[in-house]
């Protein structure tokens, strides 16, 4: 019996051998498609990417009054040029080259067990003779890739991808419905014509435009010691990827070179949309929009594959003459798209009929005695000083009024602080407020809920505790459900009260993917939008940040920030971009001026960017925000900015500095204000501007 065993094994180890060697040999010369064991990422293009020069085989396919597209046969690339085709754009320029950028598409594809392959359409593609142009028509053609490892692998995605004409812009679009993918696989990112704005050696004026916090403009001309990145989630920061920065409001960019300036509105798809913008060392750089059409996170340290986007995903490219190629022009475009499309409304809401100061009161911190700061009849006396102070409206937003106080999370966030006065004493404060031509906003988290496990430490109350001298408090952000959830207890809980205005906090500056339920970015978008109405049937809705994408429910938005987080880098300038695109469809606050060192340039600043000036107060245990210190204070600066009043429903124009330290704000086309912020008179366009003041014309 044991003779047979051995004789047994003798067969058996051969055998082995022989599948031992194959396995080896199988994993040293098979695509790493088919590993199993963790997740790798593997760069598929290694092929010489190649610039080509403008003119060399190039044919116009779309065109416009202010320019015209041209697309290679050969080799796919794609130039944008203006009306006179000095300027040039060129997907497949030496620069793109450079940065790997050289192609009309550039994918991120997983396989079933979440490894994940680079590709473009110039190597995985064209390279391998398996790029189609077709459907040829006036001013619209469709290019379609299909994606190869190498010659001799099989078609694992297919592409098509439309150009045409659209609203006098030249518009690139992609059904995800109609792109076919190898069984198993999925597109997680797509980026289109990632090296259309690539320019390593720009001459003359030349630089990019951003929706970075208010708005941000590079100057690819300035040296950086360091090459920075950046990259902006359209509509708000992604917690479930663990990010958090100022994000980016708007779905917009831009890039001036020469004097000609192309601004791509993202238009399909935005939610999904995350902006990269490079520095080289020195000058130089990229900048490009990635579609993130299948999610990926970490759950419990285990990588989780979310729903794909199946609709459409396009931006927009429109070319603007020498002499108009500023953020004034972009920001048009982009106000004039979202009216359209139901994200900004086209009036501004009637629940403001002064001009209003924005004044945040802090109740407590964590609902204890101990830890009040303001309770409801100290808001009621800010309310009533200020009025006779000549304050003729106030738009007072009652933070840490919940239970709870600061700490209140989004389930229990709702009730009403018994420390604080109970539901009674709010319901008097509301009517005071009322009664003084005012209005209370009752702060909401629907969310975020404070939590001692929490992985991350963010904290939308962080500002409040650096002055309160308090630590920071860890939360968990709930998953879409919880959010969309907690939406319908509020309306509930708030129609009961004097006043149902809700001022939303977490939604103001979130936008979660949540992966283990199947919502992406864009499914949640639309249902929050939709979702958040019903705030708006028992009272108004204020934002406490500028969610863009909820803008068209809200009345007001609390505070707008005047910078940019890319301001530490070289080059960088921040523009009120997305003032320019708010004014005269939603009134806005400025960042709180009694948080600045220097209050009075604070308040130029605010009528600079046409915000209502905003300030945080408490009424005990906190001298650095105690509002008895500013009530005077608060009061003269009203008189000041009052005269803004008859521009509060109009649109900017126009903005621009015309001598050092002096500003120009143009509304519809006719009202001017100049805004002087040197220490003496300044005389501009026969105007005299008194030292830090402004004049309304």
């Amino acid at each position: 019996m044991a003779k047979k065993k051995r004789n047994k094994i003798k067969i058996i180890i051969p055998v082995i051998s022989v599948f031992l060697i194959i396995g080896i040999l199988c994993g040293a010369f098979i695509i790493p498609r088919l590993q199993t064991k963790g997740i790798i990422q593997m760069n598929l293009c290694q092929g010489e990417q190649k610039g080509y020069d403008f003119g060399n085989g190039y044919k116009a396919f779309v065109k416009t009054d202010s320019g015209t597209l041209y697309i290679n046969e050969k080799t796919s690339a794609v130039a944008i040029t203006d009306a006179s085709g000095k300027t040039v754009f060129n997907s497949h320029s030496k620069d793109a080259a450079k940065n790997k950028l050289a192609c009309v598409l550039s994918l991120t594809v997983r396989d079933k067990i979440g490894n994940s392959y680079i590709e473009n359409s110039s190597i995985n593609s064209v390279k391998n003779g398996v790029f189609e142009i077709s459907d040829k028509k006036k001013n619209s053609v469709t290019l379609t890739f299909s994606f190869m490892a190498d010659r001799a692998g099989e078609v694992s995605e297919k592409i098509p991808v439309k150009f045409s004409e659209s609203n006098g812009g030249i518009k690139v679009e992609i059904d995800t419905k109609q792109v076919t993918l190898k069984d198993g696989y999925c597109i997680e990112k797509i980026s289109i014509l990632p090296g259309l704005f690539s320019e390593n050696n720009p001459k003359d004026e030349c630089f990019y435009t951003v929706p970075d916090g208010c708005g941000a403009q590079i100057d690819l001309t300035t040296e950086a010691e360091e090459p920075y990145s950046h990259t902006l989630d359209i509509y708000g920061s992604d917690i479930t990827f663990e990010e958090y920065s100022q994000g980016a409001t708007l779905p917009c960019f831009a890039m001036t070179k020469n004097g000609v300036m192309v601004t791509t509105i993202i238009e399909d798809g935005d939610a999904i949309s995350s902006l990269t913008v490079k520095h080289n060392k020195g000058i130089g750089g990229n900048l490009y929009n990635t579609f993130i059409v299948t999610p990926y996170a970490k759950v419990d340290g285990k990588l989780i594959k979310g729903s794909s986007y199946d609709g459409v995903v396009s931006q927009t490219y429109y070319i603007t003459a020498s002499g108009e190629a500023d953020y004034n022009t972009i920001s048009s475009l982009v106000r004039d798209d979202l009216v359209k499309r139901g994200y900004l409304p086209s009036e501004m809401s009637d629940v403001f009929v002064d001009y209003p100061f924005f004044i945040t009161a802090i109740g407590s911190e964590n609902g204890k005695k101990n830890s009040v700061y303001t309770t409801f009849e100290n808001a009621s006396e800010m309310i009533a000083l200020l009025k006779s102070r000549g304050v003729r409206s106030v738009a007072l937003r009652f933070a840490g009024a919940g239970k709870n106080g600061l700490n209140s999370g989004a389930k229990k966030g709702t009730d009403i602080s018994s420390v604080l006065g109970g539901e009674n004493e709010y319901n008097k404060l509301c009517t005071v407020a009322s009664d003084k031509n005012s209005t209370v906003w009752y702060d909401v988290n629907l969310a975020i809920t404070p939590s001692k496990n929490a992985s991350n430490k963010t904290d939308i109350y962080k500002e409040f505790r650096e002055y309160l001298a308090k630590d920071y408090v860890n939360s968990r952000i709930g998953t879409y459900n919880y959010a969309y959830s907690n939406i319908s207890g509020t309306y509930k809980a708030t129609s009961k009260l004097e006043s149902g205005n809700v001022c939303i906090n977490d939604l103001s500056y979130l936008l979660f993917t949540d992966v283990v339920g199947g919502v992406n970015r864009q499914l949640a978008l639309e249902n929050l939008k939709e979702k958040t109405q019903s705030l708006g049937i028992s009272g108004g809705v204020m934002l406490s940040e500028p969610a863009v994408y909820l803008m068209n429910q809200a009345d007001a938005v609390f505070s707008v920030t005047q910078s940019a987080s890319l301001s530490e880098y070289a080059g960088v300038k921040a523009v009120p971009l997305l003032q320019i695109v708010l004014h005269g469809s939603v009134v806005y606050g400025s960042e709180p001026i009694n948080l600045f060192e220097n209050s009075e340039d604070a308040v130029l600043k605010a009528v600079e960017y046409g915000a209502s000036p905003s300030f945080i107060f408490t009424h005990d245990n906190c001298a650095v925000l105690d509002y008895g210190v500013y009530a005077t204070q608060t009061a003269k600066f009203y008189s000041s900015v009052k005269r803004m009043l008859p521009l509060m429903d109009m649109k900017i124009t126009s903005h621009e500095q015309v001598v050092s330290g002096v500003y120009k704000i143009t509304y519809d086309y006719s009202k001017v204000v100049y805004v002087n912020y040197n220490p003496s008179v300044v005389e501009v366009n026969g105007i005299l501007v008194s030292a830090k003041d402004f004049v309304v014309i």
